[in-house]
C-alpha cells in the first residue's frame, strides 16, 4: 500500500465520520418513538422534554459508523478480488 493510498483511505474515513454527524441526528430524532419506548420498558433515562437524551445520539452515531465501516471494508475486500 503506497503512501497516497493511505492517504486517501484517511481522507474516505475523515469523510465518513464527518459526514455521518447530520444523519445520526436525523436518525436519533426519527427514532424518537423507540427511545421513548426504550424509556418506559428499560427505565432507562432516554427521551425527556426536549428530545433524545445525548447518549441516544451516540448510540446512533456509534451504529451508523459501525454499519459505513462495514460496508467501506466490504467493498474495498471486493476490489481486491476483482
Amino acid at each position: 500500500m503506497t503512501f497516497r493510498d493511505r492517504i486517501k483511505g484517511a481522507g474516505i474515513a475523515l469523510a465518513l465520520l464527518i459526514g455521518c454527524i447530520p444523519i445520526a441526528i436525523f436518525l436519533t430524532i426519527l427514532a424518537s418513538p423507540f427511545w421513548s419506548w426504550f424509556e418506559r420498558n428499560v427505565k432507562i433515562e432516554a427521551y425527556g422534554h426536549s428530545g433524545p437524551a445525548d447518549w441516544c445520539y451516540l448510540v446512533s452515531y456509534s451504529l451508523l459508523i459501525t454499519l459505513c465501516a462495514s460496508v467501506w471494508a466490504y467493498g474495498r475486500g471486493r476490489k481486491g478480488r476483482s
